[in-house]
Parts: C-alpha cells; sequence; structure tokens
C-alpha cells in the first residue's frame, strides 16, 4: 500500500513538473512572439516614415536557411544544351574557359562562369512547347514573354534549385518571325546547396535595403516581395559561386540583400 501511494505521489510530482516546464515553453514563445511583432511595428513604422508601404505579411520571419556553394562545371550539361538549341553540334575547347559549339544552325558558346552565348537561325514551330521543354529539362523558369503576333519578341527565364531562385542567373531568348536567332544569359548546372542557419535574416536586410534606399536616393513607395535565393558571382578562386541573399522588390526596381556581407546591390 505505501508502494502504491510512493509511485502515485512520484508521478504527481512529475506531471507537476511538466506542467511547469510546459508553462515556462509558453510563455517565452509568448515573449519571442510579442517582441517579433513589436520588431515589425516598428520596421512598418520606419518604411512608412518616408512613404514606403510595408506590410507586415512580407517581413520574413524565419531565419535563413540557404548556405553557399559552388557548382562544379558540367560539360555534359552544356553539351546537350547546345545540342537542344543547334542540333548536332561539334565542340571546339578554345582556352580560358571557354568551350564553342557549332551546327548547321549556328554556334554557341559557354565559359567556365557560366556565361552564355549563342547565335543561331532555328524556325520554332511552337515557340511556348520549345521553351517549356527547354527550360523544363534544365532547371529554369519562365519570368516574362514579350513576342509579337509575327513571332517577333524576347522570352526570360531563370534558373531555379531547390533551395530557391538564383536571382541574376537568366536566359533571354530572343525570336525574330518564329525562328529563335539568340540565347544570352547564365547556365547554371545542377547543384544542390547545403542549407544554412547563419546570416542576415529578413529583418536585418529590410533594414538595410532601408538604409541603402535613403542612402542612395532611390525612390520607391511599396515593398511588395520579399524572398530568398542566390546570387550567382564570379571570383578568382572560384568560377561559379552561389550567394544566399535576399531579394527586395519594390513598385520601381529589385534589390539584392547579401545574406554574408548584408552589402544591397540594385538589378541591373
Amino acid at each position: 500500500m505505501k508502494a502504491a501511494r510512493l509511485k502515485n505521489i512520484v508521478i504527481a510530482i512529475l506531471a507537476l513538473v511538466n506542467v511547469f516546464l510546459l508553462s515556462l515553453l509558453v510563455a517565452r514563445e509568448a515573449q519571442e512572439y510579442a517582441a517579433r511583432r513589436r520588431t515589425e511595428a516598428e520596421l512598418i513604422r520606419l518604411y512608412a516614415s518616408a512613404g514606403i508601404e510595408l506590410s507586415a505579411a512580407l517581413i520574413p520571419r524565419e531565419l535563413p536557411r540557404l548556405a553557399a556553394d559552388e557548382p562544379v562545371r558540367d560539360p555534359d550539361a552544356e553539351s546537350a544544351f547546345a545540342e537542344a538549341l543547334l542540333g548536332a553540334c561539334t565542340a571546339e575547347d578554345v582556352g580560358g574557359g571557354i568551350i564553342r559549339y557549332r551546327g548547321a544552325k549556328g554556334a554557341c558558346l559557354f565559359r567556365s562562369s557560366g556565361s552564355l552565348e549563342a547565335t543561331l537561325e532555328r524556325a520554332v514551330g511552337s515557340r511556348e512547347t520549345f521553351c517549356e521543354n527547354l527550360f523544363c529539362d534544365y532547371g529554369y523558369a519562365a519570368l516574362s514573354s514579350d513576342v509579337q503576333s509575327d513571332g517577333t519578341g524576347t522570352v526570360t527565364a531563370v534558373r531555379m534549385l531547390p533551395g530557391g531562385m538564383v536571382f541574376n542567373a537568366r536566359l533571354l531568348l530572343r525570336f525574330y518571325r518564329g525562328s529563335l536567332i539568340s540565347v544570352t544569359g547564365s547556365f547554371v548546372p545542377a547543384a544542390e546547396p547545403p542549407e544554412g542557419a547563419e546570416g542576415v535574416d529578413g529583418v536585418t536586410a529590410l533594414v538595410r535595403f532601408f538604409d541603402y534606399s535613403r542612402g542612395s536616393g532611390e525612390v520607391c513607395t511599396a515593398v511588395t516581395d520579399v524572398r530568398e535565393g542566390y546570387l550567382l558571382q564570379s571570383t578568382a578562386s572560384a568560377a561559379q559561386r552561389l550567394i544566399p541573399a535576399w531579394c527586395v522588390v519594390t513598385d520601381v526596381n529589385q534589390y539584392y540583400v547579401n545574406m554574408s556581407t548584408g552589402e544591397v546591390t540594385r538589378e541591373g
């Protein structure tokens, strides 16, 4: 009987301890939530003081989850992409990290930095189907299309990775009367950058952008989107390097905040 009573007492004590710990956890989360709401409110007021609209829904609440990476150049993928544009073609290493492909329809040049230039003349039956298949096969997503009824104009796409968009790695396809005549931009090979939990968070990124816009005289009236992704850079030590960054989109332009350094740059 005494053993059973002692057991019940121990169970009751453990239950009380669990309730106490749970209450501490709830109180801590409540404090963090309140602090976050105050920070968001202060940030919104800061932007409002400069005549810039910022919605609380756009302020990132999660910690940065991306880490830098150095994609490995993939000659097979470059060759396949060239053939997708030119058909049967031959490759030539012209030195300096440059590979040129030539075919009956034109030529395509790849640099180790990821830069791509193709000049060709290829009739395209269905521009939409051609672009959809090309982008799907090589990890790009269509951004915009400005093609007239006679088949003349441009289509723009951006490179997508498992962690997000490579903001400045784009392809520009030019069409003339139904024929593809050039492709320029960046060719980024397949990559799976590691995840990370360090760097400039979303709130700090918005503060950095605000300081940049005031200091540089950039004018906007609203922030329309904030998202994380990558910037493609070429350095002396790495031909291609993916740098985690925040993209701050305004009603005028979009800007990138380097998660490692906090540096703000304007698109274009």
